[in-house]
């Protein structure tokens, strides 16, 4: 090998294993600004710092919001979030999630955080099971004194408004081993595989119907 083409390899190795040492221990500082009133279009502003680099979404709001809401008054039923099947999937995964909530949590610099959520489903049974997914979820962020969290159900009627203002400090390389034991877990396996399985199975069924349809001889 030449070696110019050696010392130009190892210089590009070089490189890439610095950069991706920066990115994986250099934090993240993020400061944010999420709000969404009662019947209204959600409105964000964050702003992500990297060393010298920085990235602003500013006066984000959903985007052909008139449209948006025509489709889902005409196709409410169909767009509505399937509650029980959510509970079903967090009572399976309620452990490992709530063991990899706390372990990112320690892991993560929170400076200032401020969460107000105010919510409720049709049915003030399902919004009281909600109510306690969301105070589980939560759990793990009480014990941080910049962090204020509150959150208000309301059982008589729908209702969804929410504003999370923050700012905290994340480091990439911090994040790995939680992720790879959530990973792992027996019961993320199940879980995973079934839906690789039922993806691969809907895939298998739609080849076969797409074959029927076709014309003799081909």
């Amino acid at each position: 090998m030449q070696p110019l083409l050696l010392v130009f390899l190892l210089l590009v190795v070089s490189t890439l294993t610095l950069a991706l040492l920066l990115l994986l221990w250099v934090p993240f500082v993020c400061r944010f600004e999420l709000k969404r009133d009662s019947g209204g279009d959600p409105a964000q502003r964050i702003e992500v710092r990297w060393l010298f680099l920085s990235r602003v979404i500013d006066d984000f709001t959903a985007t052909e919001g008139e449209d948006r809401k025509e489709e889902n008054a005409g196709e409410k039923t169909g767009k509505e979030m399937d509650v029980r099947h959510l509970f079903e999937l967090f009572r399976t995964l309620h452990r490992p999630v709530a063991t990899l909530a706390r372990r990112v949590v320690q892991r993560i610099d929170f400076k200032e955080l401020s969460c107000r959520v105010t919510f409720g489903l049709d049915d003030p049974a399902e919004t009281g099971m909600l109510a306690g997914f969301l105070y589980a979820a939560f759990a793990p962020l009480t014990r941080f004194t910049a962090v204020s969290i509150r959150l208000h159900p309301v059982f008589h009627e729908p209702a969804f408004a929410y504003r999370i203002a923050g700012l905290l400090r994340v480091t990439v390389g911090q994040m790995i081993i939680p992720a790879i034991m959530f990973l792992c877990d027996r019961a993320v396996r199940r879980v995973i595989v079934r839906r690789v399985r039922g993806w691969y199975l809907l895939r298998v069924r739609l080849g076969r119907g797409a074959r029927k349809g076709l014309p003799d001889g081909c």
